[in-house]
C-alpha cells in the first residue's frame, strides 16, 4: 500500500512534530510504502529507513495555500492509496491523486477539512465539534499524538534555585503570549524575585518584545530553545494558548516534573485529565491566569504536588507510541 504524507509547513511547531511522528510510526511497517510531500527534507530517528521526499517548491506551496488546484508534476508516476494531509486547504487537490484523503485536524477547525474523506481529531471535544460541523460520525477518528518520556529526569539535571515560570511556542496570536507577559508584569509587582522566561520566535516577535518593554520588561526572551535546555531552568510552565488541540510542549515539560498552568483548551484538558494534574484558566482571562500562578508561587507544597502529578500522568499508556501505531494502522486498514 502506498501512503503519502503532506504538509506545507516548514516552521518549528506542532504540525512539524506530528508530521515526523506519523512517518516514524508507519515507516517500519513493511506492507506500507511511505512518501512525503513537503517543502523540506526531514531528519527522522536514527536507524529508521528514510522515506522518499517529494519536494514541494516555494511556488507550489504559495499556490496551494491560495487554493489553486495546480497539477503536481512530481506525482505523474505515482498513485496513492491514502494521503495523510496536515493542512485543510490541501485536501481538495490531493483527492486527484489519492484513493482516500485523511485530514489531521491540528487546529480544532474541522470545517477546513471538508474535502477530506475522513478526519483525525486530537481530542474528544474536537470529535464532537466535527460532528456538529456536519461530518458523518463514521468518518471521524479520535487519535491523539503519542509521546514517550525520556529517561533523564529533572531531578538529575536541575541545578537552579530561583523560582522561574516559563512559556514557549511560536509567536502568533493564538498562543496568547501577550496575556502571559501582562500577567508576568502584575506578578512581579508583588513578587519581584520571580523570573519569567519566554522561549520561541515568530511573526509577533517585535510586537511582543515592544509590549514587554512597555510593561517594564517582566519576561526574558530566549529565542528557540530545546526542551533539554529550557526544562532545567523553570519550575512552573504556563500554556496561555487561545486554541490548543494537543500541545506537544506540555508533555515535553511534564516529563521533567514541571507543574503546569494552562488555558482550558481541548488538548491540555485531555493530556492533564482536567484539573487533576494541572491548574486551568479560561483562555485570555488574565485574572484567572494570575490566580493560578500565584497559587503555585505561594504554596510550595501544592506546587510540589502538581510537579509529581505531571511526571506521573505523562507515563500513562494512552501516550505510548505502540497505542498510537495500533490505532493508526487500524484506521488505514479500515479506509483502504
Amino acid at each position: 500500500m502506498k501512503i503519502l504524507h503532506v504538509t506545507s509547513d516548514d516552521k518549528p511547531g506542532g504540525i512539524q512534530k506530528a508530521f515526523k511522528a506519523y512517518l516514524s510510526a508507519l515507516v517500519p511497517i513493511p506492507q506500507l510504502e511511505n512518501l512525503y510531500f513537503a517543502p523540506l527534507p526531514l531528519n527522522l530517528n536514527q536507524g529508521q529507513d528514510i522515506p522518499h521526499h517529494i519536494r514541494m517548491s516555494w511556488q507550489q506551496k504559495t499556490l496551494i495555500r491560495r487554493g489553486f488546484l495546480l497539477p503536481i508534476k512530481q506525482f505523474q508516476n505515482h498513485s496513492f492509496n491514502i494521503s495523510f494531509v496536515h493542512n485543510g486547504f490541501i485536501c481538495k487537490i490531493m483527492k486527484k491523486y489519492s484513493d482516500k484523503v485523511i485530514g489531521i485536524c491540528h487546529n480544532d477547525k474541522p470545517e477546513q477539512f471538508k474535502h477530506a474523506d475522513c478526519l483525525i481529531c486530537l481530542s474528544p471535544n474536537a470529535v464532537e465539534k466535527a460532528k456538529k460541523s456536519g461530518r458523518c460520525e463514521e468518518s471521524i477518528y479520535h487519535l491523539p499524538h503519542y509521546f514517550e518520556p525520556q529517561k533523564k529526569t529533572l531531578n538529575e539535571i536541575k541545578t537552579k534555585q530561583k523560582l522561574t515560570i516559563g512559556a514557549a511556542g511560536r509567536f502568533v496570536d493564538k498562543k496568547g503570549f501577550k496575556t502571559f507577559i501582562d500577567v508576568a508584569a502584575r506578578i512581579k509587582e508583588e513578587f519581584p524575585e520571580i523570573d519569567f522566561v519566554l522561549a520561541g520566535d515568530g511573526p509577533l516577535s517585535k510586537s511582543l518584545r515592544a509590549f514587554s518593554k512597555s510593561r517594564g520588561n517582566p519576561v526574558r526572551f530566549t529565542g528557540w530553545t530545546d526542551v533539554e535546555t529550557l526544562a532545567p531552568s523553570i519550575d512552573i510552565f504556563c500554556l496561555p494558548s487561545l486554541d490548543e488541540p494537543f500541545g506537544y510542549i506540555l508533555p515535553e515539560m511534564m516529563q521533567y516534573g514541571i507543574a503546569v498552568v494552562s488555558s482550558s483548551t481541548n488538548g491540555p484538558l485531555w493530556i492533564c485529565k482536567g484539573n487533576q494534574n494541572a491548574l486551568f484558566f479560561e483562555p485570555s482571562n488574565d485574572d484567572e491566569m494570575l490566580i493560578c500562578l500565584k497559587t503555585l508561587i505561594q504554596n510550595p507544597e501544592k506546587r510540589d504536588k502538581y510537579q509529581k502529578r505531571a511526571k506521573q500522568v505523562i507515563k500513562e499508556k494512552r501516550f505510548s507510541k505502540q497505542v498510537f501505531v495500533e490505532k493508526l494502522t487500524s484506521i488505514i486498514w479500515a479506509e483502504k
